[in-house]
């Protein structure tokens, strides 16, 4: 999950920002938790932070501390005291939301591996059976309402333009690596299936899929109609 989408969406409905789960002071859970850390990976990197920069706290690390968040709160809540209103109710977790935006590192990775296009497509379905199986965790934990954000055209990333070598022919229009948003588009195509098929499995949940390439490429082509400088 990634911390500024899920506060973002806090802020509209009027709730307070949630608390970083590995916040050691002043965390308030009532409201919910937040587990993403920056550059974390549905798949673990068999890197450390320093090395590749990404986050060592990949998918399945967040749903360990998801999982133990929710068995340990409620032995915290039984002890009484001060912290009990700190923490949820048990039965606050079936109807919560669990919000997924995550997928674009486990790209990027691939491609700093010196990676061809291709070759990460490939890994496309490893990863979202990774994704997969962290949903169905959840769900058999009680969670039912999923909103799963696909991944952002990484070919207008300025990090990855600067690390990795582009030919004049592969920029569009709008100045983005276009063979890099190839592979975006491709991700999102296997996530949209991911999700529908999800669907069909556990058919107590409900899973809204959001389409955040869309929004993120139009906000970069659109740039100066919504409020950058000229």
């Amino acid at each position: 999950m990634e911390f500024l989408c899920v506060n973002i969406l806090a802020g509209s409905f009027e709730l307070p920002y949630l608390s970083v789960y590995l916040d050691a002071t002043g965390s308030y859970f009532t409201y919910g938790a937040n587990f993403a850390t920056a550059g974390s990976t549905i798949r673990p990197q068999n890197t450390t932070l320093a090395q590749s920069g990404f986050s060592t706290i990949s998918l399945n690390v967040q749903y360990y501390q998801y999982s133990q968040f929710h068995s340990r709160s409620q032995i915290i809540r039984a002890r009484g005291g001060v912290f009990r209103e700190l923490l949820p109710k048990n039965d606050d977790f079936s109807p919560a939301l669990y919000t997924f935006d995550i997928g674009q590192n486990d790209l990027t990775s691939g491609l700093f591996l010196n990676m061809s296009t291709d070759e990460v497509k490939m890994t496309v379905p490893q990863i979202l059976d990774q994704f997969t199986t962290i949903v169905k965790y959840i769900y058999g934990e009680g969670g039912r309402s999923f909103w799963i954000h696909n991944t952002g055209p990484v070919g207008c990333l300025p990090y990855v333009m600067d690390r990795l070598p582009i030919t004049a022919g592969q920029i569009d229009s709008v100045g983005c690596a276009n063979s890099f948003n190839q592979v975006a588009q491709y991700f999102n195509q296997k996530l949209k299936e991911t999700v529908v098929q999800l669907r069909k499995d556990l058919p107590l949940a409900a899973m809204t899929y959001v389409d955040v390439y869309s929004i993120k490429y139009s906000l970069i082509k659109h740039a100066r109609k919504h409020g950058k400088p000229v």
